[in-house]
Formats: C-alpha cells, sequence, structure tokens
C-alpha cells in the first residue's frame, strides 16, 4: 500500500503540467480546479491502480486529488511570493518531460525482443562461464509428496528406478499438495536450503537413488537424486541458457537504442560545446 502511493504521488508531480493544458476541458470532464489549472478525469484514471474496487479506489482517487490541490497551491503561493523555480530545477523539470517523452518514443520505435542464435548462446557461455559458477553445492531431485501414502504407489516406486516416470504415470504433478515443495522434477536446489530430514535422507555421493519414505509434519516424501553438484562448479549451458538469451536480447536492444539516438542526435543536427566550460 505504501509504495502504491508513493508511486501515485510521484506521479502527480509529473503530470501536474499534464493536468492544466491551453485547451479548456469539458465541464464534466474537470474533477478539480484551481486558478486557471484543471485535473481531468483522464489524467486521475491514468494515475490510479489498476484493479482497484470500492472504498480503496475512492481513496486513491481522493488523494490523487487532493495532492494535486495541495501542490497546485502552494506552487501558486511561491509565486506570488517572488520565489520562481531556478535554473536547476527548471533543468530537471524540462528534463524530465524530455526524458519522459524519450521512452515512450523507445518503447514504440524499439522492440523488446530479438532474435537470439545457437551460435551466439554457445559462444557467450564459452566467453563467460565463471558467471555459472555455483556458489553453493546442489543437488538435482525429483520430488513426490503424499498425505496418506497410497499403497499400490509406493509398491511401484520400490520396483521403478524413475520417481518422475512413477508421478507422471499416476497423474501425481497434476495434484495440488500441502507440502512446500510440488510434485516433480524441482530442477538444482541449494543442499543448505532443503530441509534436515531431505539432507539427512540423501546423504552420501550416490545418483539415481529414490529415498524414502521421508516424514514430515505434512506427510510422506519419496526424493530421487538424479545429479550432484559441489560449490565451484560451473552449470550446464542448458541449465543457463534462458539466462543467457535475456542477458543477450538486452544487450541487443541496448545496441539497437544507442544507435537510434545516434541518428536522432544527425537528424536534429546536436552540437557540443564543451570548451565553453573546460
Amino acid at each position: 500500500m505504501i509504495n502504491m502511493i508513493k508511486k501515485m504521488v510521484f506521479g502527480v508531480l509529473i503530470l501536474l503540467l499534464a493536468a492544466c493544458g491551453d485547451k479548456k476541458p469539458m465541464p464534466n470532464e474537470i474533477v478539480a480546479k484551481i486558478g486557471a489549472a484543471y485535473l481531468t478525469r483522464d489524467v486521475v484514471m491514468q494515475l490510479l491502480p489498476e484493479n482497484l474496487t470500492g472504498d480503496e479506489r475512492d481513496y486513491f482517487i481522493k488523494r490523487i486529488v487532493e495532492q494535486w490541490l495541495d501542490n497546485q497551491a502552494l506552487a501558486l503561493a511561491a509565486r506570488d511570493a517572488g520565489l520562481p523555480l531556478n535554473q536547476r530545477d527548471q533543468f530537471y523539470l524540462q528534463n524530465l518531460g524530455a526524458e519522459m517523452q524519450a521512452n515512450h518514443l523507445l518503447e514504440s520505435k524499439i522492440r523488446n525482443d530479438f532474435n537470439v542464435t545457437d551460435s551466439e548462446i554457445a559462444d557467450y557461455y564459452a566467453a563467460n562461464s565463471e558467471q555459472f559458477k555455483r556458489d553453493k553445492a546442489e543437488v538435482h531431485l525429483i520430488h513426490l509428496f503424499f498425505e496418506k501414502p497410497d499403497r499400490a504407489i509406493v509398491k511401484e516406486i520400490r520396483k521403478s528406478k524413475d520417481l518422475m516416470k512413477v508421478i507422471k504415470s499416476n497423474y501425481l504433478d497434476l495434484q495440488i499438495n500441502r507440502a512446500v515443495e510440488p510434485n516433480g522434477d524441482l530442477g538444482y536446489v541449494a543442499l543448505e536450503q532443503l530441509r534436515p530430514e531431505y539432507r539427512k535422507a540423501i546423504r552420501g555421493k550416490k545418483n539415481g537413488i529414490i529415498y524414502g519414505p521421508i516424514r514430515t509434519k505434512q506427510g510422506t516424501h519419496f526424493l530421487q537424486v538424479i545429479d550432484r553438484q559441489p560449490a565451484g562448479s560451473i552449470r550446464k549451458i542448458s541449465q543457463v541458457r534462458n539466462e543467457i538469451v535475456t542477458l543477450l536480447n538486452a544487450a541487443k536492444r541496448e545496441r539497437r537504442i544507442k544507435k537510434y539516438k545516434e541518428t536522432m542526435r544527425k537528424q536534429y543536427h546536436a552540437e557540443t560545446f564543451y570548451q565553453n566550460i573546460l
């Protein structure tokens, strides 16, 4: 709630100028008025957090309006008292408006998703493998939980070497349970983050073994260790592929933005005169 209020108040400050344009709004569009400034319904709706109803919605609307009126009244008093914005404040205000317009332009002109090839992913992984080093020992686990064990399924587990196959064949991965961990593949999990009962059950160095029954307050668990990796080992490329795609995609977008900025500077004949201040 507090963070939402902060964002809302900040938004009010940013949209002060937008609330009072040159064209007088229609009477049914005006939510508040002071002097020659108007706060319109459209501006309030832009500032209002989504999915609010009832008293909460009414509270935020009133907060927006009251904040706007306070700021406008005090700004008028400051003007009448001969306290205009200094050059620094004017710069910040004008630059903030320009920055907001620039962000809107970039969002409309530069897409967020770029094609990332397998070779680019492989090259990045080869050059930055240390980035994917494990800080802590990890285990790759398959997890199965019963509130009340099913004898037939437990018997199937005893005969099987693949806990995930048992889970899938009995649709146990689709069940909602009271355990923190879902039924199925948990991926790689830091060993120290596991429940004490789990750590005790799977201690050792062997992989592939199905451990259980492991009893906790919630019920009965079975675990299968697929792999163990010590601290300092490097994650496989398949494990970090999505992370690399995100990084490369962001880098491509930044390069595209930089190029677009350079083009716009040329188009609008940007110049610098550093000799005047150095």
